[in-house]
């Protein structure tokens, strides 16, 4: 329920992972169906009487947000070296794996011509079957890359992020491998693990460096917008519907209050239609002969008049003035018009 995404990238792993290895199928299914119980009454009671439309989450879009860019040179620009660093982990552990099996292979002969146990065998086969296995894992987070880069699986397509993010988590122990073995080799080798590692990790570590440092300063909320919040706490009704500008950083976002309208892109990435009520909620602001018919339509009972309104949303405060002012504080005011 907070992150469908995420449930839906657990249940196409599991998926896979029950195709794959079909002798689990006891426990996959116990896990899926446990899973099913908590999850499908709660997506049942989510999308009741939801306004987003289904159809809008997925659609065929190849590359993810390359948009006009070569689709190679868009993950390379991206991820730099992340691709074959992991491409060069994943060939080192399929070729460990080969050197594995031909040192168990000898070892076997020796085990039966010694006429050691049979437990020893069993063993170092299960150590073989385990290392396959790691490699069967990795199998559904390819293919959550692949969908990625063929669907658009949220109306924004940016939003494939939160399944992109589980192939690369997925990738890590194969560019973990990778750097490591290089670093054991020698010298040279040491050294371009160590220059890889500071490439792999320096996009990152830059942003920490620019956010602690203090030269990036994002701010949401300003004390004023703080202020006006506490106030519409204390003298509204937790219930009450505000008309407010649909702004990401709106004072009635801290109140806990409802709003008609709030931001806009928040809206259009969940597959929300809101044009026309983006339409009344500017006619509303203008003051204009069908201000009173839409306030009424809607239910509004207080408007939030606000500093940071768009271009786009003109408001007419001197027709408000004939409301009662329950709050000001600085540009902000909020009026009782029902």
């Amino acid at each position: 329920m907070i992150h469908l995404h995420s449930l839906a990238v657990l249940f196409g792993v599991t998926a896979t992972l029950l195709i794959l290895k079909p002798e689990k199928w006891r426990e996959w299914t116990i896990f899926g169906v446990g899973v099913c119980v908590v999850a499908v009454p709660e997506l049942i009671w989510s999308i009741t009487g939801s306004a987003s439309h289904a159809r809008d989450f997925i659609g065929r879009h190849f590359g993810w947000d390359k948009r006009d860019m070569n689709f190679l040179w868009f993950w390379i620009k991206n991820t730099g070296i992340f691709i074959p660093i992991s491409a060069l982990g994943i060939y080192l552990f399929y070729s460990r794996q080969n050197l594995k099996d031909a040192e168990s292979k000898s070892k076997k002969e020796k085990v039966k011509s010694k006429k050691e146990s049979e437990r020893e065998i069993a063993d170092e086969q299960t150590q073989i079957n385990y290392r396959k296995s790691q490699i069967l894992f990795y199998l559904p987070f390819i293919f959550l890359f692949v969908v990625s880069n063929t669907f658009r699986l949220a109306p924004w397509e940016w939003d494939n992020i939160k399944v992109l993010i589980y192939w690369f988590v997925g990738s890590l122990p194969f560019a973990a491998l990778a750097l490591a073995w290089a670093f054991e080799r020698g010298n040279y080798w040491r050294v371009f693990a160590c220059v890889s590692f500071i490439i792999l990790t320096f996009a990152g570590s830059l942003d920490v460096w620019r956010i602690s440092t203090g030269q990036v300063k994002i701010r949401v909320f300003d004390a004023a917008s703080v202020e006006i919040a506490d106030d519409i706490r204390l003298r509204t009704p937790p219930d009450a519907l505000f008309l407010n500008a649909p702004t990401y950083n709106s004072p009635v976002v801290l109140s806990g209050r409802r709003s008609l309208m709030r931001y806009s892109g928040h809206l259009s990435s969940h597959g929300i239609d809101f044009s026309e009520r983006l339409e009344d909620v500017k006619r509303m602001y203008q003051g204009d002969a069908t201000t009173d018919i839409l306030l009424k339509k809607y239910n509004i009972q207080y408007v939030l008049i606000s500093p940071k309104n768009p271009d786009s949303i003109l408001v007419n405060e001197a027709y408000f003035d004939k409301f009662p002012l329950v709050a000001e504080v600085g540009e902000y005011k909020v009026y009782k018009v029902r």
